[in-house]
Order: structure tokens, then C-alpha cells, then sequence
């Protein structure tokens, strides 16, 4: 049973489903509107109810928990369908020891109480294994699809998924790691396809389309897929963008 909450609208004109961290799911009916086709409305949007509820809710449980910060309990990489399971131990100290030799074990050890200290050493995390999995993805995604690429940057940038220079160097952002492997997929095409047209005109999106037919619902899921990186990781800006 999905749980969600109700609102009625005297301005509304038909059912509306919105998706929150704050809130959820919250339906809005119009003044008026029969309750007993609730259930038909569910049934209906329930593949689109659960990839909303899926994409928020990293923020959801963070907003739920405790205001004081507490490291996460595990970190999840969709794009290389990989989880880290974190192990806390508050130390006495001012820095903090990280060790991850052990794949899937990410062991932080010291002052796990300090938002900023931790946020700077999962950063580094997020970093390190973003170096490690998007350069190999991009290089895949490059031999299937036939376009080339000079070079490949990996940054925590704060406004694009994506970049591509003039000479055809490719700049991602580490969050990639959090999207669904579909999206991040589609970024590197987009980039990619960039290598050949340095533009958005016609003859780019026909390229794009080429390797990626459904490119027009990835646009629309990337305006929201900030959704899917968690709060420590969030460096708060628009990100949603590709060059």
C-alpha cells in the first residue's frame, strides 16, 4: 500500500500526483472529485509513483532522521551498481582515518560527529571511485557507439553533468555515480556526441538520437535526477545541465 496524503484544491481542474522529500507523495483532488477512484488513480501512475518516491529518497530519510548529522550507512553508486556499507567509530582527534580496501567496506574512523570533516572525506571518496569507474564507462560507451574522445576529466562540478572542449576532451561530474546507470549512460552519448557537433542544432540531436532514441525522456528525468545525490554529496547548485 502506497502511503500518501490527500489535498483538496479549489483551483484544481484534475488530479494532481506530487512527489517530495518533505511530503512524499501527496495527491491533489479537485473540490468535489469521487474518492472511490483513488485506488484507480494509484494502480495507474504506479510505475511513475515509484520511480518519484525511488529518487527522493535519499532526501526523505535524511529530512526524517535526527537534525544532528550522522555519517550515511551506506553509500549506493546506481551508475556502476555498486553499495558501500559504512562503518562509524567515533575516536578522539581531529582527523579522520578512511579505509576502503576491502570492496564494499568503507571504514571512517575519528571525529564522525564533524559535518564539515566528514563531508570533505566522503567528497575525496566520491572523488576516487568516480576517477575509477566513469573513465572505463566512458571508453565502453565510446567503442560502442563508434564516437571518440581525446581525454577524460573527472571533477565534483557544481552546475553540469557534462562538459566537451573544442579539441574533444570530456569533462563528467562525479555525482554520475549516483544517477541510474540509464542516465548517466545517456550523459556520456550527449558528450560524446559533442566530439562530432559542438552545438545543440539539428544535426546533434539527430546524432543523439542515433544512439540514444529515447533521449527526450532522459532530458526531462536529468531536471530531477539531482534527486538521486545524497545530501553530503549535494554541492547545492542547478545541476541539471549538459553543454
Amino acid at each position: 500500500m502506497i502511503e500518501y496524503t490527500l489535498r483538496v484544491s479549489p483551483r484544481a481542474r484534475v488530479v494532481r500526483l506530487c512527489v517530495s522529500p518533505h511530503k512524499g507523495l501527496e495527491i491533489v483532488i479537485p473540490r468535489g472529485f469521487n474518492r472511490k477512484y483513488l485506488p484507480d488513480v494509484l494502480t495507474e501512475k504506479s510505475a511513475w509513483i515509484e520511480r518519484a518516491l525511488e529518487r527522493v529518497r535519499p532526501h526523505r530519510e535524511e529530512l526524517l532522521a535526527a537534525v544532528k548529522f550522522e555519517l550515511p550507512s551506506q553509500i549506493h553508486f546506481r551508475a556502476a551498481d555498486m553499495v558501500w556499507h559504512v562503518h562509524a567509530m567515533a575516536m578522539p582527534g581531529k582527523r579522520l582515518s578512511v579505509h576502503f580496501h576491502r570492496p564494499g567496506e568503507l571504514m571512517i574512523h575519528g571525529p564522525v560527529d564533524d559535518e564539515s570533516l566528514c563531508k570533505r572525506v566522503l567528497g575525496r571518496f566520491l572523488l576516487v571511485q568516480a576517477e575509477g569507474k566513469l573513465p572505463s564507462l566512458l571508453a565502453e560507451t565510446s567503442r560502442r557507439t563508434g564516437l571518440t574522445f581525446r581525454q577524460v576529466r573527472i571533477r565534483r562540478q557544481r552546475a553540469r553533468w557534462g562538459s566537451c572542449s573544442a579539441h574533444g576532451a570530456i569533462s563528467l561530474n562525479a555525482a554520475l555515480m549516483f544517477l541510474p546507470w540509464h542516465l548517466t549512460r545517456y550523459v556520456l552519448i550527449h558528450e560524446l556526441c559533442h566530439t562530432v557537433h559542438l552545438n545543440h542544432s539539428r544535426r546533434f540531436w539527430t546524432l543523439v538520437e542515433q544512439h540514444e532514441p529515447d533521449y527526450r525522456n532522459a532530458e526531462r528525468e536529468l531536471r530531477d535526477a539531482r534527486d538521486f545525490i545524497p545530501r553530503w554529496a549535494n554541492a547545492n547548485s542547478p545541476l541539471g545541465l549538459l553543454s
